[in-house]
Order: C-alpha cells, then sequence, then structure tokens
C-alpha cells in the first residue's frame, strides 16, 4: 500500500520525487494522510466487528463502566462501608470510584485488544502491507468511546453531588492526552513483544488483574498506610487516577505525582514508539 518506487535520478513516493526541494515534506505529508485513511477505514471496521450480531449493539459501551460501576460500588461501597476521605461530599467514595473507572477500563480496554493485534492480522499483513502502527492505534482509538463516556459521567455527577468548578478542571485535558500517550506507547510495545514472543498475552491477563489491585481505584490511597504512598509512583495508571482525582475533586496526591506521570508518559510512551519502529525488521522477517 505504500506506493514507493525508485527511478534513477530520485525516488518517487505516491507520486512525489523526493529529491525536490520540499519534496520530503510533501511525502511526509502524503504519508500522514494516507495513515489517517487507514486509520479511520479500521476504526469503522472495529467498531462494527466489535458489536456486529449484538442485540444492544454501540449500547454495551455504556453497559460495561455502568455494569462495572454498580459491582464495584455495590460490593465495597456498600457491603464493605468504604469511604472516600477529603471528599466532603454525600457520595464521597462513589466519585473516587468514577474516577479511578474513567482511568482503568479505556487502559485495560486497549491493552486487551492491543497485545494481540498484530498476531491476529498476522496473515492480512503479509498479503496487504500497511503501517503495521495502525492496529495498534485502533486498539486505543477503540477505547476513547469509554473513556468520554468514562470521564463525562465523572464530571457531571461530580457537578451534581456538589464538587465545586476547581481552577485545576485546566488540568484534564493534559491528563487525557498523557493517558492516551502513554497507553498508545505501552499498547505499541506489548503488541510487538506478543508477535515475537507469544508467551507475553499470557503474561499480560495475569499482569492487568494483578496491576488493578496495584491502582487505587476501589480504595482510596488515603486507606493505605502513608509509608506506602511513594511507591504508588511506580505505577504510571496510579499516577493517572490520582492526578485525576486531585484535578477534579480537590483531593491530596503524594508530592512528585505530576512529575512521575510526565516521566512515566516519556516513558511508555516514547519507548514504546522507539520499541516497536526497531523491531519492525524483525516483524517483516516473520511475515
Amino acid at each position: 500500500m505504500r506506493n514507493r518506487i525508485g527511478q534513477g535520478a530520485g525516488e518517487v513516493y505516491m507520486g512525489v520525487s523526493v529529491n525536490r526541494p520540499g519534496a520530503l515534506q510533501q511525502a511526509s505529508s502524503g504519508r500522514a494522510q494516507h495513515a489517517w485513511v487507514l486509520w479511520r477505514y479500521w476504526m469503522l471496521r472495529e467498531f462494527k466487528t466489535r458489536y456486529a450480531g449484538s442485540v444492544l449493539g454501540l449500547s454495551w459501551a455504556f453497559v460495561q463502566p455502568l455494569a462495572t460501576l454498580a459491582i464495584c460500588y455495590g460490593l465495597v461501597g456498600t457491603a464493605l462501608a468504604v469511604r472516600g476521605p477529603g471528599l466532603d461530599l454525600a457520595n464521597g467514595y462513589l466519585m473516587h470510584l468514577l474516577a479511578g473507572l474513567a482511568v482503568w477500563l479505556p487502559f485495560t480496554d486497549a491493552i486487551g485488544r492491543g497485545v494481540g493485534c498484530l498476531a491476529a492480522y498476522e496473515d492480512f499483513l503479509r498479503k496487504q502491507p500497511m503501517p503495521a502502527e495502525i492496529l495498534p492505534a485502533v486498539a486505543v482509538g477503540g477505547s476513547l468511546l469509554v473513556m468520554a463516556i468514562g470521564y463525562a459521567l465523572f464530571l457531571v455527577l461530580s457537578l451534581t453531588q456538589g464538587a465545586p468548578l476547581r481552577a485545576t478542571w485546566a488540568w484534564l485535558p493534559l491528563l487525557v492526552l498523557a493517558q492516551v500517550a502513554l497507553t498508545f506507547g505501552l499498547t505499541l510495545l506489548l503488541s510487538m513483544a506478543h508477535f515475537l514472543w507469544r508467551d507475553v498475552g499470557s503474561i499480560v491477563a495475569f499482569a492487568l488483574q494483578l496491576w488493578f489491585y496495584l491502582t487505587p481505584v476501589v480504595y482510596p490511597l488515603a486507606q493505605v498506610p502513608e509509608r506506602f504512598h511513594v511507591w504508588y509512583l511506580l505505577n504510571p495508571v496510579a499516577c493517572l487516577v490520582l492526578a485525576v482525582e486531585w484535578a477534579a475533586l480537590g483531593m491530596a496526591m503524594p508530592g512528585g505525582t505530576l512529575w512521575a506521570l510526565l516521566a512515566w508518559t516519556l516513558l511508555l510512551g516514547g519507548g514504546g514508539w522507539w520499541f516497536f519502529r526497531s523491531m519492525k525488521a524483525a516483524l517483516g522477517e516473520a511475515l
């Protein structure tokens, strides 16, 4: 699909000779536009196949977060009477839970679907070459609907429960971008690793279960002994949850949380991209 051929004095990419002034810029623009078209096509295909034959169809994107919220709130918030310390709200624990699920659910949706995306379409990539990055990008893109629903539900209920508008709400778009970047980078890394070493998929499935309990989603960090708080900075998803709670609800977070989140975003986002690109030669040989 990369209409690229060599021509004596230069090279042609999608009809543009890259040895002319400004040709590299035109070729880069052409590649970006081509990738955008492919991503939109595969996104549409993803949503069609994900909900094909389903009675509820797209409504499952709403049912999943609501069902998870109801189960966690019913079992932990009601049965175990867990509260949300530091929140002057009638349903403080509910707000804490919503903040955590708004981060956790799209993250696990993207990782769960993305880790095996290259292996699942191995035959397709062999017969119809295309930028392999598209497939992990589609897995992350498919989680954006769950993310939008989660954040919308969280923010609307926060206001209806009496949480004031804060200047720190301005951080929320940046936190969402950080979430998308580190999720995409980790999905790139894991999808390539799983393609090369098939045991990775099983390891990831187990690791996500453990990761959930190491992240303050169903329990507030305030219920963890303070001497352990610094260890949560080694968990990128915990950093995201704590930062979202701080920005939207004014909850306290350990010092250095935002710096740790920035470091994780650069490490996972940039590192995942670098690993994927550096291993594409091995991917090509395997195909």
